[in-house]
């Protein structure tokens, strides 16, 4: 098993052995943006930051070329981490829970994010009403 952070939320999943990342998002609850999911559109690509992965089938170079391999793009369809690893979405992409309820599998860590509880100042209550 391999832990995926995904940035730039800071989410963390487990992807099982042999499982795509793709695969351990949805399993996780989680979505973004993506298009055939058979590795034939490129839609899914994400920056690998850290760890690395591979592809059980081979991936066209219309796809993915050997250019954006060296960049660190990979399709998250098809590529199956080896290590833990980091992964950013692209711009403008961003993760969406399918449900509304957390799964054990995956963390959101604590901070501001404007998307958790409420956190409340202690102390003496000013406001009029």
């Amino acid at each position: 098993m391999a832990e995926v952070t995904i940035l730039p939320d800071g989410v963390h999943v487990v992807a099982h052995a042999d499982e795509t990342l793709l695969r351990a998002l949805a399993r996780a609850g989680l979505r973004y943006r993506v298009g055939c999911k058979r590795g034939g559109c490129g839609i899914c690509k994400v920056q690998l930051k850290l760890g690395e992965v591979s592809y059980e089938r081979p991936i066209a170079e219309s796809v993915l070329s050997d250019d954006e391999r060296v960049e660190g793009i990979c399709l998250s369809c098809r590529a199956v981490p080896l290590t833990n690893i980091v992964i950013e979405l692209q711009e403008g992409d961003r993760l969406r829970r399918v449900l509304g309820f957390a799964y054990p599998n995956s963390t959101k860590p604590p901070g501001p994010s404007g998307t958790g509880p409420v956190a409340k100042k202690e102390g003496k209550d000013t406001s009029d009403g």
